[in-house]
């Protein structure tokens, strides 16, 4: 069996801590999206505004969204990688959630 050096499973454990932050942190930002469409959602309905119009304006924000990041993908080559697809996959996902509860909530 090889040898493992107590230096070795150190730097070991800062590497997963660190991966595991920067993780946290890719999380953070898509949950930091969906907490601020909420709260928007919420000052609508407490302004009762009607759910047509809130159907439109979640439309528009979700086709600006779309828009944004297919043109960081044509336009900034470090931003066509796996990981990143992985991450926006990731973000999309959560957002494509909270849709489904939101639609459930206005209609």
């Amino acid at each position: 069996a090889p040898r493992i050096s107590r230096a070795n499973l150190l730097v070991g454990n800062v590497v997963a801590l660190t991966s595991a932050a920067s993780q946290n942190i890719l999380t953070d930002h898509w949950q930091e999206i969906v907490n601020n469409i909420e709260r928007f959602l919420n000052m609508l309905k407490s302004n009762n505004i009607s759910p047509f119009l809130v159907r439109k304006i979640f439309a528009q924000i979700f086709s600006f969204i779309n828009v944004q990041l297919f043109n960081s993908l044509l336009l900034r080559r470090e931003c066509c990688s796996f990981s990143n697809g992985e991450y926006v996959k990731a973000g999309l996902s959560e957002l494509e959630q909270w849709c489904y509860k939101a639609t459930e909530e206005v209609v």
